[in-house]
């Protein structure tokens, strides 16, 4: 069984403001087999140093807090031209356009590592964009 935490759940399980943070911190703190993409590294560290959250961090220490929580806890999987080409295939018929994409990109890295649980703060979007994985994707 593994877990994949998009780049929503990875922000709510660091910053103690996130809405679901007590959740999202259990779960990665509890999870012996879990995984995310490089693509969810770089999403994460845009939301710690953007300013959208109470805080904004420097580089350095959302880098530090990205190495401390995520790269020693989860399987970090690599994305390959062929994920982003399926990845934007599927869009098509998912209805999903501009910033999706990224939503896409998650799902694709789920499928890849054969995940059994996708935890995302956005339920919804995820289960319209991937019906043939609605059952797996839950909140943290």
């Amino acid at each position: 069984m593994k877990t994949y935490f998009d780049s929503s759940a990875l922000v709510a399980a660091m910053v103690e403001e996130e809405e679901h943070h007590e959740a999202a911190l259990r779960a990665l703190a509890g999870i012996p087999n879990g995984a995310t993409c490089t693509h969810a590294l770089a999403e994460t560290f845009a939301t710690l140093t953007s300013g959208r959250l109470d805080i904004q961090l420097s580089p350095n220490d959302a880098l530090r807090m990205i190495e401390a929580n995520i790269c020693g806890r989860l399987e970090v999987i690599d994305l390959t031209l062929a994920d982003y080409r399926q990845a934007m295939r599927n869009s098509q018929g998912a209805g999903a356009r501009g910033g999706a994409i990224f939503d896409m990109l998650h799902l694709q890295a789920a499928r890849r590592c054969k995940a059994t649980h996708i935890l995302t703060i956005n339920v919804r979007h995820f289960q319209i964009f991937a019906p043939d994985l609605k059952d797996l994707i839950t909140l943290p």
